[in-house]
């Protein structure tokens, strides 16, 4: 019953952040063990400086089929060309036998720069705590990737 609640609301999440979003984007990351990440992020903006952020990653090696998916609230204040911002979030860590699926706990914070409308490069560190049958890890994801804004 839990699994099932949080599928549906992260499902629901994504869906309404992608039904409005106002920017589209991919990405490449990067964790200190090694693995890296393919990244698509959508965001929509809920106020002049709060945005929500809907990101979805895979991995390819080490731990194939890795998925992260997380939904993240952004405060930002633009400094045009430079956009930075702060945030946090709430996720999962999809992984297949023998690994465990988990709870991520994520703070974020990053630089958007606005070379031209409608293109805009991020540079972000995410912070994710991860919860399984293991107990707790945690560690940092470097990113950095490309978005267009409608």
């Amino acid at each position: 019953m839990q699994k099932t609640l949080v599928w549906l609301l992260l499902g629901l999440s994504v869906c309404w952040v992608g039904a409005s979003a106002t920017t589209a984007g991919v990405g490449l990351g990067f964790d200190p063990t090694g693995l890296v990440f393919f990244n698509a992020l959508t965001e929509v903006s809920l106020a002049e400086f709060l945005d929500v952020r809907a990101q979805v990653g895979f991995a390819t090696q080490q731990v194939a089929g890795l998925m992260i998916a997380c939904v993240d609230l952004l405060g930002h204040h633009p400094f045009p060309p430079v956009d930075p911002y702060l945030g946090g979030g709430i996720g999962l860590a999809l992984t297949p036998p023998p690994y465990s699926t988990g709870l991520i706990l994520e703070g974020l914070g990053g630089v958007r720069l606005i070379p031209a409308e409608p293109i805009a490069l991020f540079l972000q560190l995410r912070y994710a705590a991860r919860w399984s049958a293991g107990g707790w890890d945690s560690g940092p994801i470097y990113e950095g990737g490309i978005q267009l804004r409608f």
